[in-house]
């Protein structure tokens, strides 16, 4: 199932890529917006206080009032991407494993 859904993400960010080519979007403004925005996206679970919320969601605003204001409509392709990017990664990521021990398996054998 990781690999199909690795594969329509593939696929999706491609076909963002080539149309934004295509169209003649800014790709110096796709790559701002992915930059300014693969880290939260992709570490938002460990958004455990209410600090680092509130300063992504000011930052956010901000982000998307000045982009507004410049005429820099092509950041908002970059954050796209740095939302299906980030979020695949946060949801399909490798779990974390117990690391082997000696000692564990000699005393799980003993008994």
């Amino acid at each position: 199932m990781k690999n199909i859904l690795g594969i329509i993400i593939a696929i999706l960010v491609s076909a963002i890529l080539i149309y934004s080519y295509e169209e003649g979007r800014s790709l110096l403004q796709i790559l701002s917006g992915f930059l300014f925005f693969i880290i939260p996206f992709t570490f938002i679970s460990s958004l455990n206080s209410n600090f680092w919320s509130f300063v992504i969601v000011i930052f956010s605003i901000f982000f998307g009032y000045f982009s507004y204001k410049l005429d820099y409509y092509d950041l908002w392709i970059g954050v796209v991407l740095a939302a299906i990017i980030g979020l695949s990664i946060y949801f399909f990521r490798i779990k974390k494993l117990k690391v082997f021990s000696r000692e564990d398996y000699k005393k799980h054998g003993k008994n």
